[in-house]
Formats: C-alpha cells, sequence, structure tokens
C-alpha cells in the first residue's frame, strides 16, 4: 500500500471511530456507526449535532432528565410515565 491510501483509510478510520463513540454515549450508536463509514468527518459532525436520546425534558421544571428516570433530579417531581420523547 503507498502512503497515501494509509493516510486516507486512517483519516476516515479515525472519523468512523470518533462517530461510533459518540453516538454509544447518545443512544444512537447504529446512527454513528453508519455516518461515520458512509460520510466520516461529515457524519461527525451530524452525529454531534444529533439529539441525545437518553436524556428527555422534564415537564415541570424544563430541565433534562434521564427517560428511566421515576423522579426529576433537579425537581424532584415525579416524571415516570410524563416524558415522552
Amino acid at each position: 500500500m503507498d502512503s497515501e491510501m494509509v493516510f486516507w483509510l486512517s483519516f476516515y478510520g479515525v472519523f468512523f471511530v470518533a462517530s461510533s463513540a459518540i453516538g454509544a454515549l447518545k443512544g444512537r450508536l447504529i446512527a454513528g456507526l453508519l455516518l461515520g463509514y458512509v460520510l466520516g468527518p461529515v457524519g461527525l459532525v451530524i452525529i454531534l449535532l444529533s439529539k441525545d436520546k437518553r436524556m428527555l425534558v422534564c415537564p415541570h421544571c424544563s430541565q433534562k432528565t434521564h427517560r428511566h428516570s421515576y423522579y426529576c433530579q433537579h425537581c424532584e417531581r415525579k416524571v415516570y410515565g410524563c416524558l415522552q420523547s
């Protein structure tokens, strides 16, 4: 393999790994994998700008809370069953 091919493979490999890791942190692993593989650096930007699927807005205090929470961590009111994605 010549050096230019190695450069481009490692270039897209870095963006593939980065977008996969960020997708996993946001609860969108498959989207991160596909965007990193197909689009490379553009896919990384898209996954960075995407919404976090694990955190939703509390209907009482408008702060972000985990979607499986029973109580909001900020206002401590019951949110189980109130959160919508």
